[in-house]
């Protein structure tokens, strides 16, 4: 039998004791400085996944009430996602200035700044990522990005004041009768066309109001320009397509003013036949997003308001998760042909989300999202979805072409030994599709060539920055 004498016992009090109040002391101060190592318990990749999130939430947010308060409801909710996405990536730039994400935050805070029309902040993000990569990727983008701030600012002001001096002439040499026909009407068309160009020039700064104003102005006062309808027509393109705007007051009723007061041309022509799509469109949207809210069980309901988790395969009517299931994939598609392709992403995320245990509608998910990412240039993002189908459904008949695809956006953003071993294993594989096989064969005898036989591959000297003509070429060179 073992005994205890009382010294070993007062000994195990003070070592419990010091143990105790070393405990308290770190637990005190982690409370203490919570507020500044807050940042770095979150792992990087899970915050600029919520950054992500949150910029994405943002360009969802749709208007379909005419109502002037729940229209500036929705900007006021987009601006505080924006804000949110914003904070975020700064997190991740403070927290790792020169690493993988820090690149990506850049870009996407100089999205935002765009969004806000602060074109010289914007340029501050770009050229951070130029001096953290000068030859990558982003810096491309940023480059590219900064060029187009300079360009369409310059053209603003240059056409503005052409539209202006032209426009004076034009009512001058109308009311005076001081012009020929002919050269009243080049006056008309120099004066038109310099409005139209500033508007442009907005749009492809994403300063979408001014963008709706000078097209607006266009079409009114140069009704008998050839550019007159253009002008109302793309009013009508930046609501629906840019904004998400489908109220009389913005997107129906701009595409309406062009079958009002451009009758007889082929863009009247073309926005009915429109306008009753998406009226069909919007309509099933609102009747299938009704109809799966009549399906979310009880259970659901309760445990959501009182801010609980419940498991996904709980949150529907058992009988009705496949109705569920078709009717997220029918709004998603829905979004899709309106090109409102945000919602759609959103859509596809909520099957991810709430009906996870439907795996095959889970793996198409991953895979639509991933396209969509894609398809806007959104590359790191498609990879990290084709990623998760690979993690959550290898199996899917999505896999092959996500390798294949996978691989195209690591090609794209540079990264091209990744690039390599991606439609590498698109070659390999032997089941399924390989619809891009003779594609990928042609890419991996690029990559493969060796022309200046230094023993690097031409993948590899892409991926090193030098050349394949010059055994001892150097980075940049």
């Amino acid at each position: 039998m073992t005994r205890f004498i009382s010294g070993f016992a007062l000994r195990i009090d003070r070592n419990f004791l010091t143990i105790f109040l070393l405990g308290l002391l770190l637990v005190t101060h982690i409370g203490c400085i919570g507020s500044i190592s807050n940042i770095n318990i979150i792992p990087l990749s899970a915050k600029i996944q919520n950054a992500d999130n949150a910029y994405d939430a943002a360009e969802a947010i749709v208007t379909r009430s005419d109502d002037a308060a729940e229209k500036q409801k929705a900007r006021a909710k987009q601006q505080e996602l924006y804000d949110r996405a914003m904070s975020i990536y700064l997190e991740v730039i403070a927290q790792d200035a020169d690493g993988k994400y820090a690149q990506r935050s850049h870009y996407q805070i100089a999205r935002i700044y765009k969004k806000y029309y602060e074109w010289d902040k914007a340029n501050e993000h770009y050229q951070a990522i130029v001096e953290l990569d000068p030859t990558g990727y982003y810096a491309s983008e940023a480059k590219s990005g900064s060029a187009n701030i300079l360009k369409n600012r310059q053209l603003i002001t240059t056409e503005l004041a052409n539209y202006q001096n032209y426009k004076a002439l034009y009512d001058t040499q109308k009311a005076e009768g001081s012009a020929d026909a002919e050269e009243l009407e080049e006056t008309y068309d120099i004066a038109a066309t310099s409005l139209y160009k500033v508007g442009q020039a907005y749009e492809a700064l994403e300063n979408y109001p001014q963008a709706i104003e000078t097209f607006e102005r266009m079409a009114k006062e140069f009704p008998d320009h050839k550019r007159g309808v253009q002008a109302q027509y793309q009013v009508g393109n930046i609501y629906f397509y840019k904004l998400y705007d489908y109220t009389n007051s913005g997107g129906w009723g701009a595409f309406v003013k062009v079958a009002q007061n451009f009758p007889d041309t082929y863009e009247a022509e073309q926005v009915v036949i429109w306008l009753n799509k998406a009226q069909k469109l919007l309509t099933e949207i609102k009747q299938l997003q009704d109809e799966n809210l009549q399906y979310r069980s009880k259970k659901a309901r309760d445990f959501e308001e009182d801010g609980r988790y419940i498991r996904p395969s709980e949150k529907w009517l058992m009988a009705r998760t496949d109705v569920v299931v078709q009717n997220f994939q029918q709004i998603a598609r829905n979004w899709k042909d309106l090109r409102n392709y945000p919602n759609a992403i959103e859509t596809y995320k909520v099957i991810i989300s709430d009906l996870s245990h439907k795996k095959y509608a889970v793996a198409d998910a991953y895979f639509k999202i991933g396209a969509f990412y894609q398809q806007n240039g959104q590359y790191e993002r498609a990879i990290d979805a084709y990623e998760d189908l690979f993690d959550n459904a290898a199996e899917s008949t999505w896999r092959n072409e996500a390798v294949y695809q996978q691989a195209v956006c690591y090609r794209a953003i540079r990264e091209f030994a990744n690039a390599y071993k991606g439609f590498k294993t698109y070659v390999s594989l032997t089941k399924g599709d390989r619809s891009y096989l003779r594609e990928a064969e042609q890419i991996l005898r690029q990559y493969e060539l060796d022309q200046d036989q230094d023993g690097i591959l031409f993948y590899q000297e892409l991926e090193n920055g030098t050349s394949d003509q010059e055994p001892n070429s150097l980075k940049g060179n």
